[in-house]
């Protein structure tokens, strides 16, 4: 007997809990041809990590063996900035809570909910650590289409959005896909500096100002430009209409929180110190950014004065 759960339960109480959109979509393959294209071409740097569990990536049931359902989740951080005046810019998404800790506690919050009308209702959460095709997954469940910039956009919400996904053995209500409503638009694609936006939806991530901040480890390339980032980038999100047109977010752990918005003005008077960097990161998603490196892109991206 297959189990059953109405995805307007698990909306509602998802809801509940801040996020702003959720979907299904049943446990099928995933297509893996654009991510191997991506690979053979260079595109992933030395982010080696992405051409491991390319099995686990289409197959969602190897990593949850039973899996019928993956229920796919959206939450705004599209928020008023105060920090955009400053000659160094931290991507909005970094500015308050880690969201992999935020957004885990509230899915498991989720199952706990669910579990007391559905006590059988296994599930294994996932948010952006694992080998899961997020995206793709998203588009299944009706919360958007990928953009021209390869992130997920939400008609309603805009593409400043985190993902996150249950796993379950239970079946629910398939979405329709969201069609492409893109266009014409190359608002994305005209609007980074070194042309890391290909024409087939996809990044080059070794021109890239967020891989170049953040993943790579190394010294930025000179060529490159960072137009004041010093931590991710959101020069082709802040150019899309959509995110002009959506509502800002309703989650008080996504604001700019006072330790990272203390680092910013430290950065901007010269004056940051490790202690600053150790106090900020605690809770942030800069963490996986190391001081000294943070220091080097500083150097790179804050204008000189003459």
């Amino acid at each position: 007997m297959k189990r059953y759960i109405p995805i307007s339960f698990v909306r509602q109480r998802a809801k509940l809990l801040g996020f702003d959109d959720c979907g299904a979509a049943k446990a099928e393959p995933c297509d893996v041809l654009p991510l191997k294209k991506w690979l053979s071409e260079g595109m992933n740097a030395d982010m080696d990590y992405m051409s491991k569990y390319i099995d686990k990536r289409e197959d969602i049931t190897a990593l949850f063996q039973g899996a019928e359902t993956v229920f796919s989740f959206l939450i705004s951080y599209n928020q008023v900035s105060n920090t955009s005046s400053y000659p160094c810019r931290i991507a909005s998404y970094a500015l308050g809570e880690d969201y992999h800790k935020a957004l885990k506690a509230k899915l498991f919050r989720l199952i706990k909910h669910i579990r007391e009308q559905y006590p059988d209702f296994e599930a294994r959460v996932f948010v952006d650590t694992a080998p899961v095709l997020e995206k793709q997954w998203a588009v299944r469940a009706g919360l958007g289409w990928i953009g021209k910039n390869s992130t997920l956009v939400s008609k309603q919400f805009g593409s400043k959005v985190f993902l996150a996904e249950i796993v379950s053995n239970y079946q629910s209500d398939y979405a329709l896909q969201e069609k492409d409503h893109c266009g014409n638009c190359n608002r994305c694609i005209a609007s980074c500096p070194n042309k890391a936006i290909t024409n087939h939806r996809t990044i080059d991530c070794n021109k890239c100002i967020s891989y170049q901040t953040i993943e790579n480890k190394g010294n930025i390339p000179s060529h490159i430009e960072l137009n004041g980032w010093i931590y991710g980038c959101e020069d082709c999100i802040d150019a899309c209409i959509w995110n002009i047109k959506a509502p800002k977010c309703h989650n008080k752990e996504f604001e700019t929180s006072e330790p990272m918005q203390q680092l910013i003005e430290n950065i901007s008077s010269d004056s940051l110190c490790k202690a600053h960097f150790n106090k900020a990161r605690k809770h942030s998603a800069i963490e996986r950014v190391r001081f000294d490196k943070l220091l080097s892109t500083i150097a790179k991206a804050k204008p000189r004065k003459d």
